[in-house]
């Protein structure tokens, strides 16, 4: 469990490295701040991705379908509506991948860790599954929360 400041710098560390990644990599601007639970119980694409070592723990990002194909397109630099389905899904799994690594390589107490393969799904009715410090944020076409639960200790 987490003490209060380490919330706080979880907190801000996660903002940080996604505004990052979304404004160099996918060529977003952050609008303003969202409510992190914003997507709960609405249609949303999720990704989940487990991270082992020192730390170890789970990243989750979810986001509006509009929002992820517009993410997509501006990763891939290609027109929106000239995505695949599969296009979008690995796109998620690499914002993920960026995000975490970004975020973990940039806590002091890091020693060593392994991402795992990112698993992403469309969901009608999304519900959070992974439970830490969240962070919401508006972009153009929807919102995008992410989710970052880290222990400093050993996991196999």
């Amino acid at each position: 469990m987490l003490e209060t400041k380490e919330i706080e710098l979880v907190g801000a560390l996660l903002e940080s490295c996604c505004k990052h990644v979304l404004e160099t990599m996918f060529f977003s601007t952050v609008l303003d701040r969202a409510k992190p639970d914003d997507g709960d119980r609405r249609e949303r694409i999720s990704t989940q991705l487990h991270f082992a070592g020192i730390p170890c723990g789970d990243l989750e990002v979810d986001a509006d379908p509009h929002a992820v194909r517009l993410l997509a397109a501006g990763f891939l630099g290609v027109e929106p509506e000239e995505l695949s389905e599969s296009q979008t899904v690995e796109v998620m799994g690499e914002f993920a991948n960026m995000t975490c690594g970004s975020a973990l390589s940039s806590l002091a107490r890091v020693e060593y860790f392994h991402l795992e393969t990112p698993s992403t799904s469309h969901a009608s009715e999304y519900a959070p599954s992974i439970f830490g410090v969240r962070r919401g944020f508006l972009l153009e076409g929807g919102t995008l929360s992410v989710c970052l639960r880290v222990e400093f200790g050993w996991d196999a």
